[in-house]
Protein backbone atom coordinates (compact mmCIF):
# COMPACT_ATOMS: atom_id res chain seq x y z
CA UNK A 1 0.00 0.00 0.00
CA UNK A 2 2.91 2.50 0.61
CA UNK A 3 4.55 1.95 -2.54
CA UNK A 4 1.08 3.06 -4.09
CA UNK A 5 0.73 5.97 -2.13
CA UNK A 6 4.17 7.22 -3.09
CA UNK A 7 3.25 6.50 -6.44
CA UNK A 8 -0.13 8.70 -6.54
CA UNK A 9 1.99 11.76 -4.35
CA UNK A 10 4.65 12.31 -7.05
CA UNK A 11 2.18 11.93 -9.80
CA UNK A 12 0.33 14.81 -7.80
CA UNK A 13 3.79 16.51 -7.15
CA UNK A 14 4.53 16.24 -11.06
CA UNK A 15 1.37 17.23 -12.24
CA UNK A 16 1.62 20.58 -9.52
CA UNK A 17 5.16 21.55 -10.88
CA UNK A 18 3.99 20.98 -14.48
CA UNK A 19 1.00 23.10 -14.09
CA UNK A 20 3.38 25.95 -12.33
CA UNK A 21 5.70 25.78 -15.44
CA UNK A 22 2.91 25.91 -17.58
CA UNK A 23 1.65 28.72 -16.35
CA UNK A 24 5.13 30.92 -16.23
CA UNK A 25 5.83 29.89 -19.82
CA UNK A 26 2.70 31.44 -20.88
CA UNK A 27 3.00 34.83 -18.85
CA UNK A 28 6.78 34.66 -20.00
CA UNK A 29 5.99 34.36 -23.30
CA UNK A 30 3.41 36.98 -23.17
CA UNK A 31 5.35 39.44 -21.62
CA UNK A 32 8.10 38.57 -24.38
CA UNK A 33 5.10 39.08 -27.30
CA UNK A 34 4.55 42.45 -25.51
CA UNK A 35 7.60 43.71 -25.94
CA UNK A 36 8.54 42.63 -29.25
CA UNK A 37 4.89 44.40 -30.44
CA UNK A 38 5.92 47.71 -29.04
CA UNK A 39 9.47 47.48 -30.46
CA UNK A 40 7.98 46.86 -34.20
CA UNK A 41 5.43 49.47 -33.73
CA UNK A 42 8.18 52.03 -32.54
CA UNK A 43 10.38 51.18 -35.74
CA UNK A 44 7.49 51.59 -37.91
CA UNK A 45 6.84 54.89 -36.28
CA UNK A 46 10.28 55.62 -37.06
CA UNK A 47 9.99 54.87 -40.69
CA UNK A 48 7.12 57.03 -41.18
CA UNK A 49 8.83 59.83 -39.71
CA UNK A 50 9.95 62.11 -42.59
CA UNK A 51 12.15 65.38 -41.32
CA UNK A 52 14.04 67.77 -43.84
CA UNK A 53 15.89 70.42 -42.27
CA UNK A 54 14.36 73.14 -45.24
CA UNK A 55 17.15 76.72 -44.56
CA UNK A 56 19.06 77.67 -41.57
CA UNK A 57 19.94 81.36 -40.96
CA UNK A 58 22.64 82.72 -39.05
CA UNK A 59 21.96 86.24 -36.69
CA UNK A 60 22.92 88.31 -34.39
CA UNK A 61 21.34 90.75 -31.98
CA UNK A 62 23.88 93.44 -33.64
CA UNK A 63 26.61 93.47 -35.91
CA UNK A 64 30.50 94.73 -35.66
CA UNK A 65 31.06 92.52 -33.45
CA UNK A 66 28.35 90.10 -33.32
CA UNK A 67 26.35 89.74 -30.29
CA UNK A 68 24.19 86.96 -29.48
CA UNK A 69 24.98 84.29 -32.60
CA UNK A 70 22.25 82.30 -32.88
CA UNK A 71 20.30 80.39 -35.70
CA UNK A 72 16.99 80.03 -36.77
CA UNK A 73 16.32 76.30 -38.35
CA UNK A 74 13.65 75.47 -40.46
CA UNK A 75 12.35 72.02 -40.10
CA UNK A 76 9.46 70.89 -42.29
CA UNK A 77 7.31 67.51 -41.51
CA UNK A 78 7.46 65.36 -45.15
CA UNK A 79 6.27 61.96 -43.28
CA UNK A 80 3.32 60.25 -42.32
CA UNK A 81 2.75 61.02 -38.64
CA UNK A 82 3.29 64.54 -36.04
CA UNK A 83 7.17 64.54 -35.38
CA UNK A 84 8.55 66.20 -31.77
CA UNK A 85 11.93 67.86 -32.22
CA UNK A 86 14.04 66.89 -29.13
CA UNK A 87 17.19 68.52 -29.90
CA UNK A 88 19.23 70.73 -32.13
CA UNK A 89 22.94 70.61 -32.24
CA UNK A 90 25.29 73.13 -33.85
CA UNK A 91 28.98 72.06 -34.58
CA UNK A 92 28.39 68.94 -31.93
CA UNK A 93 26.92 71.09 -29.35
CA UNK A 94 23.57 70.70 -28.27
CA UNK A 95 22.00 74.55 -29.06
CA UNK A 96 18.31 73.61 -28.37
CA UNK A 97 16.44 71.23 -26.39
CA UNK A 98 12.61 72.91 -25.24
CA UNK A 99 10.83 70.08 -28.05
CA UNK A 100 8.29 71.37 -30.60
CA UNK A 101 5.98 69.10 -31.98
CA UNK A 102 5.39 69.60 -35.92
CA UNK A 103 2.27 68.19 -37.63
CA UNK A 104 2.55 66.15 -41.11
CA UNK A 105 2.65 68.51 -44.21
CA UNK A 106 3.86 71.84 -42.38
CA UNK A 107 6.56 73.41 -40.98
CA UNK A 108 8.47 74.94 -37.89
CA UNK A 109 11.30 77.69 -37.58
CA UNK A 110 12.94 77.40 -34.19
CA UNK A 111 15.33 80.05 -32.92
CA UNK A 112 18.46 78.12 -31.29
CA UNK A 113 20.40 79.51 -28.14
CA UNK A 114 23.45 81.13 -28.43
CA UNK A 115 26.32 79.50 -30.01
CA UNK A 116 29.89 80.77 -31.42
CA UNK A 117 29.58 80.43 -35.46
CA UNK A 118 32.34 82.13 -37.48
CA UNK A 119 30.87 84.15 -40.98
CA UNK A 120 31.60 82.74 -44.29
CA UNK A 121 32.69 79.30 -42.38
CA UNK A 122 30.88 75.72 -42.83
CA UNK A 123 28.19 75.23 -39.93
CA UNK A 124 27.33 71.56 -38.94
CA UNK A 125 23.42 71.53 -37.86
CA UNK A 126 21.99 68.38 -36.66
CA UNK A 127 18.28 68.03 -35.83
CA UNK A 128 17.15 64.59 -33.31
CA UNK A 129 13.31 63.68 -33.15
CA UNK A 130 11.99 62.22 -29.87
CA UNK A 131 12.08 59.17 -31.63
CA UNK A 132 15.38 58.93 -32.67
CA UNK A 133 15.72 60.35 -36.08
CA UNK A 134 18.87 61.77 -37.29
CA UNK A 135 19.30 64.90 -39.88
CA UNK A 136 22.71 66.46 -40.53
CA UNK A 137 23.49 68.88 -42.62
CA UNK A 138 26.33 71.33 -43.20
CA UNK A 139 25.95 75.32 -44.15
CA UNK A 140 27.52 78.13 -45.10
CA UNK A 141 27.23 80.98 -42.65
Amino acid sequence: MSNVVSALLMIVAAGIIGSFLVAWANSSFAQQGGLIVNQTASRINLVNEGVVVEDVWFKCATYNPCTSPKADVTIRNTGSLAIKVAYIYANNTKVWTNGQTIATGTYATITTNTFNWQSGKIQSIWVQTQRGTNVKQDWKS
